[in-house]
């Protein structure tokens, strides 16, 4: 079944890299400075690792944030990154799939710009558009208007999610929105497309059959039509227009099934967008995590990957 596939399985040991420093945050950025929303959010540390895993609970996630880390000057390439915490869209995993990423992007040259987004109540709001997707959509619009001002090709502006965040990324990719040069709202005046997509471990469906439940339920509902659950599953709205995709993940995850994945993969190939699909033997879902087991293992082979695909430079 997946002899026409590019799917990488492999045993990956972990690499010795060079100790990096946690990166300062320059500023953050509110995503919509207008809403009518406490400007607070409420932020514990886990007790199992403390400063290293730390959540932003639901309630409230009502003021949706891009927290900057502009790459070094010494090392910017002018390529960007949107990063979307996971957590199933119950709670949002700012240090693990936050700030840890945002590390490793400003090691290669790539700016990291990390989304605190609203988390949906198990219900979509008024117009039918998700929150998250709202949000992830306004921040590439704010990072693609202040492209100049950071030293950013608005050209290299991509979206990275881990798991839930995996959703929203995927789902900014396929039903992006194009800018409208009239619009009132200068923002709305650049396109929401991504131009490319990391996505680590992601939730990409809405299918009972292979979803994770608990992101369906966080996201839709419990009963939601069927119309809805397939027009929120990325694999089934992948267009030859939707951006290039690296995604990776574990075998031995438990949390999300593998044919998320396959399935996004396949339909990006299917209509010839350039993807690759990266399943490593052990890893366990969260991947991403931790200096051992987690960004030192998929990032040599992400990196690669951008270079060739030419968002950032070669060496």
């Amino acid at each position: 079944m997946l002899k026409h596939m590019w799917i990488i399985l492999t045993a990956v040991l972990t690499l010795t890299l060079p100790a990096l420093a946690a990166p300062a945050p320059q500023a953050v950025i509110p995503v919509w400075p207008h809403l009518p929303v406490p400007l607070a959010q409420r932020v514990v540390k886990s007790t199992a690792n403390p400063g290293q895993f730390g959540r932003v609970i639901n309630p409230p996630v009502l003021w949706p944030t891009l927290t900057e880390y502009l790459a070094p000057k010494s090392k910017a390439n002018g390529c960007a990154v949107i990063s979307c915490p996971g957590g199933g869209y119950g709670v949002l995993c700012v240090h693990w799939e936050g700030t840890d990423v945002a590390r490793w992007l400003n090691s290669i040259g790539v700016s990291c710009f990390v989304l605190t987004y609203r988390l949906p109540n198990g219900k979509l709001p008024p117009g039918g558009v998700p929150w998250p997707l709202q949000d992830v959509r306004r921040s590439v619009q704010i990072v693609r208007a202040n492209a100049q001002r950071w030293h950013i090709n608005p050209h290299d502006i991509g979206v990275a999610g881990f798991s839930a965040g995996g959703s929203v990324a995927s789902l900014a990719g396929v039903h992006w929105l194009p800018g409208n040069p009239d619009a009132k709202d200068p923002l709305n005046r650049f396109s929401t497309r991504p131009d490319f997509l990391i996505l680590g471990y992601p939730v990409i469906s809405m299918m009972p059959a292979i979803t994770h439940m608990g992101s369906h339920n966080n996201l839709l509902g419990q009963h939601p039509p069927l119309n809805v659950e397939q027009y929120f599953s990325s694999e089934l709205n992948v267009t030859p227009l939707t951006p290039p995709a690296f995604i990776f993940y574990a075998a031995d995850d438990r949390v999300v099934p593998l044919q998320n994945e396959i399935r996004f993969y396949r339909a990006l190939r299917l209509n010839g967008v350039s993807a690759e699909l990266r399943v490593y033997k052990h890893g366990g879902h969260g991947l991403v995590a931790g200096a051992k087991t987690g960004v030192q293992k998929w990032s040599p082979a992400c990196t690669r990957w951008l270079r060739h695909e030419h968002f950032i430079p070669a060496k």
